[in-house]
């Protein structure tokens, strides 16, 4: 019986079917649910100029405009994290109603490296994760995290299909 899982979520709908087999393991069961971002981006460009050109006429008035709102690096850092963070609550909702244990984990980087990673250090029995359903080629091509979760053989790796890709070419 798996006792501690750690199931990936990317943000899609196909991801998140790993959630229904995931209650059907029942309560008692201790979950990490993990995501990785990609580096953020600060929301604002540069501000504006402290000079404005034109030579304003005795008495005139020259308007400045307000400089735009900038975000640190830790800031844009900081607003990923709490979205992504409340991505993951949501998707906890379910496996908590049924009694498992949920923790949710937020990082950023290469996927693969950070679903091995957080796998270790929970020490967990085996990742679950959905397959996208890419054909044998485009793995080939672009790759794949779960194909290369599998390969790695740091833990066991459930892999659940979505019912909408059953038929499909895999």
């Amino acid at each position: 019986m798996c006792k501690r899982v750690l199931v990936t979520l990317d943000g899609s709908r196909t991801s998140q079917s790993v959630l229904k087999e995931l209650e059907r393991l029942g309560p008692g069961v201790q979950v990490t649910l993990v995501t990785v971002g990609g580096n953020p981006k600060a929301t604002a460009d540069t501000p504006h100029a402290a000079y404005t050109g034109g030579v304003p006429m005795p008495g005139g008035v020259v308007a400045v405009p307000a400089a735009r709102t900038m975000e640190s690096r830790t800031q844009a850092y900081d607003r990923a994290r709490d979205q992504l963070t409340a991505y993951l609550e949501a998707c906890a909702t379910g496996p908590r109603a049924v009694g498992q244990e949920v923790d949710v984990v937020v990082r950023f980087g290469e996927p693969v490296e950070e679903i091995l990673a957080v796998a270790r250090e929970k020490d967990v029995d085996v990742i679950m994760m959905a397959t996208h359903g890419h054909s044998a080629l485009a793995q080939v091509i672009f790759g794949s995290v779960a194909s290369r979760v599998v390969g790695s053989g740091v833990r066991p790796v459930l892999l659940v299909r979505p019912k909408d890709l059953k038929g499909k070419a895999s």
